[in-house]
This record gives C-alpha cells, structure tokens and sequence, in this order.
C-alpha cells in the first residue's frame, strides 16, 4: 500500500487526536428523542447523514483539493455551519489537526492555511484541512474522499452503540449497509456547485441546535 494512503488512513482515524470522538454530530438529540432506537433506525440516519455530506463537509474538501479560493471557501463553511458547536467543533478540530500535521511533516499549503487562521484572517474548518490535505499527499481524490466518508459514518455508528445502547454487531451492520453509497456520495460531491454547497442540513442542524439545550449529554455536538 502506498505510504501517502497510510498517511491518510491514519490522520482520518477517530483516534488520530483532533477530538473527533466527542462529537456527536446531533446523534444524541436523535437517540433521546427515541428517533434512532435500533439497527435500521441508525442505517436510515447514517444513510441520510451521508446524503447530506455530499453538499457539506465532503463537497468544501473537494473544492479545497481542487484550488478554489481557502478564504472565500472559510467563510463560506463558516456562514453555512447554523449551529453553534458544529462551528466552534470543526474549528477546534481543524486547529488541532492543522498543528499536528504541520509538526508531522512539510505541507506548505496546510501551513498556509494555518498561518490564515493565526492571522485571524480565516477560523479554519477541518473539512477544508482535510481537502487540502489530501491534495498535499497526492492521494487519489475519490478515494481520499471515500475514507473521509467511512471516517465520519464509522464515529457515528460508534456512538450510536453506546447511546442507544445498540449491539456493536448491529451497528456494524447498519454501517455496512450505509457505506455502499459512500462512492456516489464521492461523485456527487466532487459536481457540487458553489450555489449548492449547505443544502439538504436543515434537519441535522435543528438536532443540533438542540443537543445544546440537552439537559445531560455526552457529547460535545
């Protein structure tokens, strides 16, 4: 297996440290809303998960690995992230991801990006890391991508089995089944257009917006 893959494979981990594991994504609001009980009831919501990052996180890596312009990019990631701690938890993450690598090895275009966030000039969004790390490696995008997907999908479903509380068995079926749309999502994303970037999310970011006001949790988002 190529080295940069390795590289990838081990900076999209949920343990890499940039504090990934405490984000729920508003997957407790979902379970204590009694919305997300069982197997099927995760892989409809991981299924409709992944639909939406076509148009969000999957889609601003993509235009990030393409060259689009990071601050205009930032700003825009920044406008469309309605809930407070989905914002405030992809800055901390892209914080803590863009001083790790940076201190791993040479990415000049990370370094850049980080240099921006210092400056104040951009907040810095980890799903825009991502794509200019990809970039940075070399690494096939659609596949770069695809890991990206089963990174996020893989949390969630992690979380899900101790929410509910759910067999790991079955929350490794309902990962499995969502995950066969990972490449469509992929191609989806990379088409995006600038004008559709945000959609399809309300439904997420009302959860969202209310696992703030949860009167116990254990998640961050």
């Amino acid at each position: 297996m190529d080295c940069r893959l390795l590289r990838l494979v081990q900076s999209l981990d949920p343990l890499f440290p940039i504090g990934s594991y405490t984000l729920s994504n508003g997957m407790e609001t979902y379970v204590q809303k009694n919305l997300v009980q069982t197997g099927e009831d995760l892989e409809k919501h991981l299924k409709s998960y992944l639909y939406m990052l076509s148009y969000n996180d999957l889609a601003f890596a993509a235009k990030a690995w393409k060259g689009e312009e990071v601050t205009q990019l930032d700003a825009l990631c920044g406008a469309l992230r309605s809930p407070s701690e989905m914002r405030s938890g992809s800055i901390r993450q892209c914080t803590r991801f863009l001083k790790l690598q940076t201190e791993l090895d040479a990415y000049p275009e990370l370094e850049h990006y980080r240099n921006l966030t210092v400056q104040g000039v951009c907040d810095g969004h980890y799903c825009i890391a991502v794509g200019l790390f990809i970039k940075e490696t070399g690494t096939d995008v659609k596949t770069a991508l695809e890991l990206y997907a089963y990174s996020i999908l893989s949390s969630m479903a992690n979380h899900a089995a101790k929410l509910i509380p759910l067999r790991q068995l079955d929350g490794q079926k309902a990962l499995l089944e969502a995950e066969k749309g990972i490449p469509d999502a992929v191609r989806t994303a990379m088409n995006v257009e600038t004008e559709e970037l945000g959609v399809s999310g309300c439904g997420f970011d009302i959860r969202s917006m209310q696992h703030e006001k949860l009167y116990s949790r254990l998640y961050i988002s």
